[in-house]
């Protein structure tokens, strides 16, 4: 595993490696994120890696929050302010506030799943993320941002419409960090509610997992979580899926393809491999199931 991840991963999820495993800094994952980063404050150029845009939008840059909670980094800093920035001045006056990427950024090679998205329908990905960082660490005008964003996404997390799974996952951090500076916006119900859309969202049924789908694992990355209970019926037979998985580099590959043979495809392919098994590692680590 170690061998694949110092000669194949992507810089960045290399970094994080060795953070977790080598005593690494801090510093080396927030250099190898920033290099993502336009002047606009936003984040492109493949972070996320179905989209290979250098192109700023608003998921990868959302994906750079959630890394930013998940390694604790420092979001007092130029590089996250200058992300808040660009939700900032990038928001329109369409139900979604942000478009998932500009259509500029379809003339770059992608997923096929990928498409412009002109924000018509509200959705909580990645408003939720997004709202939750501009509250918690924004200016006040920022914050008043976050909270107009973050009531709508309350609204539709308490209600009875659609809310997929990677919209359950944005109003689970959105819900966590407002627990966390014991916002108002945080009722019984809105937790109680989280709790039905995760339940809701994840998928129990091992034969499945070779689809795309979410696991208990997806929601749940320590046994200190506060939703563990929800899906907690799940976790070992995820556990014991992953080890049944795992390939002979001592890696796992993804569930999902571009399902073309290129050369930009291999090393997207690639790219999640990294991605995934740092991930995967930093929550067994977290469960004890592995040692440094």
């Amino acid at each position: 595993m170690d061998a694949w991840m110092q000669e194949h991963a992507r810089l960045y999820d290399r970094a994080k490696w060795n953070y977790l495993f080598h005593d690494g800094e801090k510093d080396a994952i927030v250099k190898e994120l920033i290099s993502y980063q336009n002047p606009d404050g936003g984040i492109g150029h493949g972070f996320e890696s179905d989209i290979q845009s250098p192109l700023s939008a608003a998921i990868p840059s959302a994906e750079a929050i959630f890394q930013a909670y998940e390694y604790d980094l420092d979001c007092s800093a130029a590089w996250f302010q200058n992300i808040l920035s660009y939700f900032e001045h990038s928001v329109q006056d369409i139900p979604k506030y942000w478009e998932d990427c500009p259509k500029e950024a379809m003339d770059s090679p992608h997923a096929p799943w990928w498409h412009a998205d002109p924000g018509t329908r509200f959705t909580p990905n990645p408003c939720a993320c997004a709202a939750s960082a501009l509250i918690r660490y924004g200016t006040e005008q920022q914050r008043a941002l976050g909270n107009k964003v973050a009531q709508d996404c309350l609204s539709l997390l308490v209600g009875s419409g659609d809310c997929g799974d990677h919209d359950t996952l944005n109003l689970q951090v959105l819900v966590e960090q407002l627990l966390a500076i014991h916002s108002d916006l945080i009722t019984e119900e809105v937790v109680a509610a989280l709790r039905r859309r995760i339940y809701e969202n994840t998928c129990f049924d091992v034969s499945r997992y070779e689809e795309y789908c979410f696991t208990p694992l997806d929601f749940v990355s320590s046994p200190d979580s506060l939703w563990y209970d929800v899906v907690k019926q799940g976790i070992e037979q995820n556990f014991e899926y992953w080890f049944d998985t795992i390939n002979a580099d001592g890696v796992w590959n993804p569930n999902f393809t571009w399902g073309v043979d290129s050369a930009v495809a291999r090393q997207v392919t690639q790219n999640w491999i990294g991605y995934i098994t740092v991930k995967r590692a930093k929550i067994l680590l977290q469960f004890d199931r592995i040692e440094k």
